[in-house]
C-alpha cells in the first residue's frame, strides 16, 4: 500500500495554536474567539498556567494589516502601558512582544508556519472578563435595549472615554464593538466599570491639525467631521457615543442599510429630525444639537 499524503494545515487565524513563553509563564493558545467585526488583529483565548481562573486573551496583528510599523497592537500597548494602575476602564496588559513564527494546528496535528511573511509580528496578552456591548442587541428579544439600561451604558462609556481623554488620546472608533461590560453584568458595573477593549485607532490628542485626514472610524458611528476629512477630537467620540446610544434605544440607526459614505454623511446631518433622535432624553438631544451646530459653525470658517 502506498504512502498516505496528508494535506497541509491551512494557515488561517482559526488554526493558530501553540504556547507563548513569557517571563516564566506558559500561555497556551486554546481557540480563536468569534468576532462580529473585522479588525486589524485577531483575538485568541489563552490559558495561563499560573492564573488558570482568569480570562486571558492574545491579540495578534493580522498579516494583511495596513501598516507594520504602527499597528493596532502598537497603539493598544502604548495606551495600556500608560494606564497601569490608573484606571478601571482598560484591560490589564500582562505581556507583549513579537512572534517570530506561528504554529498552526488542525485535527490534532500541528506544524510551524511554512514561510513566515512577518517574523516580528506584534502581539499582546491581555486579561479581562467582559462581553462586548453589541451582544446586548443581538441577544435582546426585541432587538433593543431598555432606555434606562442604555443611558447607564452611555454614562459608563462617557467615564471610560474621559479616562482615555485625560491620558491624552482620542478614540476615533467608538462603537458597541469597542466597549465591553464586566461579567457578571449589573447596574454598578455598567455605570462604573465599562472597559474599552478596542484601542486600535487611538491618536494622541491634542495634535497638529492636518489639512486632510484619511477616514478613520466606522461608517455607522463616526461623526460628520470624520466623514469630511477633519481631525477628530474628544467631541467626535461623544457624538459617536450618542449614535451608539440611539441605536441601543431604537434598535437601528436611519442609515443602517446605507453604505455610500456621502449619503451616510448627509443622513447624519439630518439626524436631529429623525424618530430615533426624538426617542433620546431631552438632555442628550440638547447636547447633540449644541455640538453639531458648533461643528457647522467651525466648518463654515475653514
Amino acid at each position: 500500500m502506498g504512502d498516505i499524503l496528508w494535506g497541509e494545515i491551512e494557515e488561517i487565524p482559526d488554526n493558530i495554536c501553540g504556547v507563548v513563553d513569557y517571563d516564566k509563564h506558559a500561555y497556551f493558545i486554546t481557540t480563536s474567539e468569534d468576532d462580529a467585526v473585522v479588525r486589524e488583529y485577531t483575538i485568541h483565548s489563552v490559558y495561563d498556567d499560573k492564573a488558570p481562573d482568569t480570562r486571558t486573551h492574545l491579540f495578534m496583528t493580522r498579516t494583511d494589516a495596513p501598516s507594520r510599523k504602527n499597528t493596532a497592537i502598537h497603539r493598544t500597548i502604548m495606551v495600556l502601558q500608560g494606564t497601569r494602575g490608573r484606571s478601571v476602564h482598560f484591560p490589564k496588559l500582562v505581556a507583549f512582544g513579537k512572534a517570530r513564527r506561528l504554529i498552526f494546528g488542525e485535527n490534532g496535528d500541528q506544524e510551524p508556519e511554512r514561510d513566515p511573511e512577518w517574523t516580528g509580528r506584534p502581539c499582546a496578552i491581555l486579561q479581562y472578563d467582559a462581553t462586548m456591548i453589541a451582544s446586548l442587541l443581538s441577544l435582546s428579544p426585541t432587538g433593543t435595549v431598555p432606555l434606562e439600561v442604555s443611558l447607564v451604558i452611555g454614562l459608563g462609556c462617557v467615564r471610560a472615554l474621559a479616562s482615555l481623554h485625560r491620558l491624552g488620546y482620542v478614540h476615533r472608533l467608538v462603537s458597541p464593538y469597542s466597549f465591553s461590560f464586566v461579567n457578571p453584568i449589573s447596574y454598578d458595573t455598567l455605570e462604573g466599570r465599562i472597559l474599552i477593549t478596542d484601542l486600535s485607532a487611538v491618536l494622541p490628542f491634542p495634535c497638529k491639525p492636518r489639512l486632510f485626514v484619511p477616514f478613520v472610524g466606522t461608517l455607522r458611528y463616526s461623526s460628520v467631521r470624520a466623514h469630511r476629512g477633519r481631525e477628530q477630537g474628544p467631541s467626535d467620540d461623544i457624538i459617536s457615543l450618542i449614535y451608539m446610544i440611539a441605536e441601543l434605544v431604537s434598535g437601528r440607526l436611519p442609515w443602517r442599510s446605507v453604505f455610500d459614505d456621502d449619503r451616510v454623511c448627509d443622513l447624519k446631518c439630518q439626524f436631529y429630525t429623525t424618530k430615533e433622535f426624538r426617542r433620546l432624553p431631552r438632555e442628550i438631544r440638547g447636547l447633540y444639537r449644541t455640538m453639531y451646530m458648533t461643528i457647522i459653525a467651525v466648518a463654515s470658517q475653514l
